[in-house]
């Protein structure tokens, strides 16, 4: 008999699938690892396992602790989820506003509390109206964090944006599983950026095998964290404490690990998640769609026997409110 001990033990080892009825003309193989398999639902389940076991070790959690982040969705859900198993409590600092209703329906069904945290009457007033990346959202909520964690010894923040195991999760297990289940045989890897964590810890494990492996970054137009304007920054830095502001993201820009990044249009990520789910029975989310559609236009570039890898990032279950690209 094979039997798990906790369902933490079917985190990651997810399989890799290559597509065929929405490449129709296309020589190069599009390959998609089903990150939205993971027991939670998203690729964030391995980060959010990885950040918890390695606070443990640390002695940064202990029984009985509380685990807080702040996050507008997939990151909050695996926290809760890995939570859940362990016997933590968790508690989930979100900007209000800002989080759709399925998505707060899945975290308390995990057992969460939620508390939502407004982004600030600033920030609100001269943002209103353009398209906000989720890092930017976080600013607020990512001091509250901080603050528990700081008041409440029994509290412990992630720190998702800054967390080196963040990267490691993935160096260590999506790295090596795309390349165990390629032979290694990888020319492109796209994936969205995110807080950083899958594109850079990815990337280390693809450049360490094979240093020509191109790279690609994918975000929404206009929300680009990485390329962000002026007007964000600016807020990044005002509002910015120790412990806040992102190092995962500024560690891809010093190092120039990726070879590009591309922004992908709202309704193209929404058209494409739709047909890999009714071309390819694929039950995959939004930026999933983002990524296909950049590997389909990068993958014409590309003759037989080429690999072009990227990932579908999380299910469809948490985009029944609402239907957009937004990392």
């Amino acid at each position: 008999m094979k039997i798990y001990d906790s369902i933490l033990q079917a985190v990651g080892n997810t399989p890799m699938v290559r597509l065929n009825r929405v490449t129709r003309g296309i020589k190069a193989n599009i390959l998609v690892k089903c990150e939205y398999l993971n027991p939670s639902g998203s690729i964030k389940d391995r980060i959010a396992l990885r950040m918890i076991e390695e606070a443990e070790k640390a002695g940064k959690l202990k029984e009985g602790g509380i685990v807080t982040e702040s996050s507008t969705g997939n990151t909050a859900t695996a926290l809760s989820f890995v939570c859940a198993a362990k016997g933590y409590k968790s508690i989930m600092h979100m900007p209000k506003g800002w989080v759709t209703e399925d998505r707060l329906k899945i975290l308390k069904a995990y057992g969460a509390e939620v508390i939502e945290v407004s982004v600030g009457e600033e920030i609100e007033k001269e943002l209103a109206g353009k398209s906000i990346h989720g890092g930017v959202v976080e600013i607020m909520p990512r001091i509250k964090a901080l603050e528990m964690e700081r008041n409440n010894p029994n509290a412990w923040w992630a720190r998702q944006a800054l967390n080196p195991d963040n990267v490691n999760a993935h160096r260590d297990t999506t790295g090596k599983e795309i390349i165990e289940q390629t032979d290694g045989k990888i020319d492109v890897f796209i994936a969205a950026v995110g807080t950083g964590g899958t594109l850079l810890g990815v990337a280390e494990a693809l450049k360490e095998l094979n240093p020509s492996i191109k790279i690609y970054g994918v975000e929404p137009e206009g929300i680009s964290l990485l390329k962000m304007g002026p007007e964000i920054r600016k807020y990044m830095k005002k509002y910015g404490i120790p412990g806040v502001e992102g190092l995962i993201i500024s560690e891809i820009e010093k190092r120039g690990i990726v070879d590009e990044v591309v922004f992908v249009k709202d309704n193209d990520a929404i058209e494409m998640a739709h047909r890999l789910c009714e071309e390819e029975g694929l039950f995959c989310g939004m930026s999933s769609g983002a990524n296909v559609h950049l590997a389909l236009q990068i993958a014409q570039e590309y003759g037989n026997g080429k690999n072009i890898v990227t990932v579908l990032p999380d299910n469809r279950f948490r985009y029944f409110a609402a239907e957009h690209f937004i990392t």
